[in-house]
């Protein structure tokens, strides 16, 4: 998706996830049909009261493409990272996604159809952002194609750009971090599933529904981790810090805190719930499981707590379930988890075309 003016395949690649409070690594080699975690790496920007108290965006964690590109560097120095071809995250908040079904026709016809709904659909002039798409249901009884429409900011291509510049990577393409996500985070064993994504983070969650391997929609809340520290540091008297440590070390294995909690995540489950109910209304097909992702994930409890209010089967995504790697790692790889799963679906990227 967004592919920069190519390089030659390599055997060695890098996913850079760029998050709004982070910056993860990972480097994969590909050998013999197997994935093997190369390196890794990452940098976390302390959470400061003011970005808490004000949701501060990326530009505020990270102030500038300089920012960025010199953290990707030192991470790549620190790590003794060597592989240089990347690819690099938007977040999804910097995205836009559009759902439609076209008229009957051919796909050589398609394109002209995208370009004509994306007038409709994208709130910027279509000569500001670059398309991608793709046909996520076939033709089928007389109805035409079902097409997932992607326009990011043109603005925002030229920033990636500077980044991988400034950091001295080849960047070998952009892509939108729900993408990554279901290509890591979706095992093979759920392929032909109808899973329900949810990416919690920093500043929002992003929830997508995913048929065989396909994002068939994609939803952005203002659930975020900000606010759910916001809301427990207020309503328990206690730092942002530490508000940050109880939700990561005891979530919801402790009375007082799992009733906070549970007032503000019942937000987020409701929410999950009623993308599932309008994917079962629109297609008559319900919602089989619910992964989770991103770092706030590994709350102690989470799993339990969605699956109750959501009358789904949920469970934390495991990236690294079909990556290789040394066994001296098992421990940190547990830690990593879903943290990693942006990363490491950019990474194995440029192995699946």
């Amino acid at each position: 998706m967004f592919n920069i003016p190519f390089f030659n395949k390599n055997k060695n690649a890098l996913g850079v996830d760029i998050g709004s409070s982070s910056i993860k690594i990972a480097e994969v080699s590909f050998d013999k049909n197997k994935i093997n975690l190369i390196n890794y790496g990452e940098k976390i920007m302390p959470i400061e009261k003011k970005d808490v108290v004000s949701g501060n965006s990326i530009d505020s964690v990270f102030s500038s493409s300089s920012d960025i590109g010199n953290a990707i560097k030192d991470i790549i120095k620190k790590a003794g990272i060597k592989t240089k071809d990347a690819t690099l995250s938007i977040p999804s908040f910097m995205s836009f996604f559009t759902v439609f079904t076209a008229p009957p026709m051919s796909k050589e016809e398609v394109k002209t159809v995208v370009q004509f709904e994306a007038k409709q659909h994208i709130p910027l002039p279509l000569n500001e952002v670059a398309l991608d798409w793709s046909i996520i249901e076939e033709a089928s009884s007389g109805k035409g194609p079902k097409i997932l429409l992607v326009a990011v900011p043109n603005k925002t291509i030229n920033q990636y750009q500077e980044i991988a510049q400034i950091a001295g990577i080849n960047l070998l393409a952009v892509e939108a971090e729900v993408f990554s996500l279901a290509r890591s985070a979706i095992q093979e064993s759920d392929t032909n599933k109808v899973i329900l994504l949810v990416n919690i983070g920093f500043q929002n969650t992003t929830i997508a529904v995913v048929e065989n391997g396909l994002i068939k929609s994609t939803y952005n809340t203002n659930f975020s981790v900000v606010s759910v520290i916001k809301y427990l540091a207020t309503n328990l008297g206690m730092e942002y810090n530490e508000a940050e440590r109880l939700i990561m070390e005891i979530g919801f294995s402790e009375k007082k805190l799992n009733d906070a909690l549970s007032s503000r995540v019942s937000v987020l489950t409701s929410e999950a719930r009623q993308v599932s109910d309008s994917f079962f209304r629109a297609h008559g097909k319900g919602i089989e499981k619910i992964i989770i992702t991103g770092g706030f994930a590994l709350m102690p409890g989470i799993c339990d707590f969605f699956t109750k209010n959501t009358k789904i089967a949920t469970e934390l995504a495991n990236p690294f379930s079909e990556i290789n790697y040394n066994s001296t790692l098992s421990k940190i790889i547990n830690e990593m988890n879903s943290r990693y799963a942006v990363a490491i679906g950019l990474a194995i990227r440029e192995f699946e075309k």
